[in-house]
């Protein structure tokens, strides 16, 4: 007696199921799920606290400031933003040397993709204007150059602190570069060209006499540092009251009332020179006889206790 015959369904392995992963469609949705999980790994990191580490490393202390940052947010391509940063002395009843509301800082990708950083870029919101800085560190040399746009004098506490009781107002622009050798901080060299637009220095007194107000439709400097040297290469202040030009060297020492000056100077009456700036500028020593109203005058002495002649 023959079984009928029983005919199995035949079973193939097939693969077609993966040749979809290698499709346009499933690539374009793997890189945008990585983009998402970077971005959601980069905006959840703890960047406040990796600044904060980097700001402790830096040892301000021993120069008697320090440095204080309010928060720190991570701001794309254009780096860092540090917020309500504040470098004051330790001593605190002495007035901030800097206060900023925002500071973008960010690294160069060049040291950056090697682990290191060699130049750093950074801009900050203050006094109603902006600092724009660039640093780096190459060939054993340190070079930064630091940008001033609509600084407004007023709003600096320490604007005036060569003077006991003054108010000095106007716009500051200008750029200054300074560069150094690494190791050797004695060998650090600056350059820089300032500019006040609207400048003004009033309520002032100096060794408790009352001075006139002053104002100034242009004040521009140009200078030089070196080796503890600063050369006044051109100073020219001219306003309605007054003319000043100042040009010599200052040695600068530690405290900075205590640095020597070698200056000359020269101060003539404005077009609208009031009586009482007649009166201030009939004070300075006498020219020689035969000598040109425009002669300077040398200052001598320390910036403490300038000396005229």
């Amino acid at each position: 007696m023959r079984l009928p015959a029983l005919r199995l369904p035949s079973f193939r392995l097939s693969f077609d199921w993966l040749e979809g992963l290698g499709g346009r469609r499933t690539v374009l949705y793997a890189l945008y799920t990585l983009v998402l999980f970077l971005i959601f790994m980069v905006a959840n990191f703890p960047h406040n606290v990796l600044v904060q580490r980097v700001l402790k490393s830096v040892d301000l202390n021993a120069r008697g400031m320090q440095l204080d940052v309010g928060d720190t947010r991570f701001a794309w391509w254009r780096g860092y933003e540090l917020q309500h940063v504040r470098l004051a002395p330790l001593n605190p009843e002495e007035l901030p040397y800097m206060e900023a509301s925002s500071i973008f800082v960010r690294p160069g990708l060049d040291g950056l993709l090697r682990g290191q950083v060699h130049s750093v870029h950074a801009l900050a919101t203050m006094y109603g204007g902006t600092v724009d800085g660039d640093a780096s560190d190459s060939d054993g040399m340190r070079r930064a150059t630091v940008t001033f746009d609509g600084l407004q004098l007023q709003r600096y506490p320490r604007a005036c602190s060569f003077l006991k009781e003054c108010t000095l107002s106007g716009l500051l622009s200008g750029v200054i570069t300074v560069e150094s050798r690494v190791g050797d901080a004695g060998d650090t060299r600056a350059a820089g060209e300032l500019e006040i637009d609207r400048g003004s220095i009033t309520q002032t007194k100096f060794n408790a006499i009352p001075l006139p107000d002053l104002h100034f439709d242009k004040v521009g400097l140009k200078f030089s540092m070196q080796s503890g040297r600063l050369d006044v290469q051109e100073f020219e202040a001219n306003g309605p009251e007054v003319k000043v030009s100042v040009s010599g060297q200052i040695a600068v020492r530690d405290p900075v009332s205590d640095s020597v000056l070698n200056l000359k100077l020269t101060a003539l009456p404005g077009p609208n020179s009031p009586d009482d700036v007649k009166t201030l500028l009939s004070l300075l020593p006498p020219l020689p006889k035969g000598a040109k109203p425009d002669t300077p005058r040398v200052i001598s002495g320390t910036l403490a206790r300038p000396r005229i002649r």
